[in-house]
């Protein structure tokens, strides 16, 4: 077993290139020091990026979400990251999906089991620009409403916005976005003739109820 001393000494930024590459050669076959050496940006990246492959998944995490890793590492990371999520069961998928850094769930907005976009949306990493993204694809949409309206995320400006853009969105989402829209888009949806009757009706209660200074 590896010292402790070794697993310290790699969370060092002041450990050098020759020393890094000694103690690759010393410990091939100790998977954390391996994962360690991956991480570090001083480890050279040809070496870094043979470590890749051999990691589990939700290593390959760790290392895209570690700020202080070679950028390029990160990057082949995130790659074989995305290959590798093909092929996984669906458990896994939710996994690793609750961990993953936000330019991952950028990368799988196409996604479309309504598990997997609920974990996507309640992971804590999701950005505005992930939930866009998932509005504005040209893919079918309703699952991801489905799961769009069990979160706040229908409450951002900017995502009510998109979805009243959407000829496509349900009647229940339409509905949730109202109070979250401006006035001036708010006319425009109850004037369009295509908006369902009970969106216009719920349009025109809320300007009512929102009085002169609303």
């Amino acid at each position: 077993m590896v010292s402790l001393d070794v697993i310290k000494r790699l969370q060092s930024s002041a450990v050098s290139q020759e020393e890094l590459e000694d103690i690759h050669r010393r410990h091939k076959d100790d998977y954390r020091v391996q994962l360690g050496l991956a991480q570090h940006p001083r480890f050279p990246q040809g070496l870094a990026l043979g470590i890749l492959s051999k990691l589990f998944a939700a290593d390959l995490v760790r290392v895209i979400k570690n700020v202080k890793a070679n950028p390029f590492v990160r990057k082949k990371a995130e790659l074989e990251f995305l290959q590798r999520y093909k092929r996984l069961a669906l458990g896994e998928k939710t996994s690793l999906l609750k961990m993953a850094s936000n330019s991952l769930l950028l990368a799988l907005s196409d996604e479309d089991q309504p598990q997997l976009i609920q974990t996507i949306l309640q992971n804590p990493s999701c950005s505005e620009e992930v939930v866009l993204r998932f509005v504005n694809r040209s893919l079918d949409r309703s699952r991801f409403y489905q799961a769009l309206a069990e979160t706040s995320w229908f409450q951002s400006p900017a995502v009510a916005e998109a979805v009243a853009h959407d000829p496509e969105a349900p009647v229940r989402i339409l509905l949730k976005i109202i109070p979250h829209l401006g006035l001036a888009r708010l006319q425009k949806l109850f004037r369009d003739e295509s908006t369902h009757q009970s969106v216009r009706d719920h349009i025109r209660s809320y300007i009512e109820n929102r009085g002169p200074g609303g």
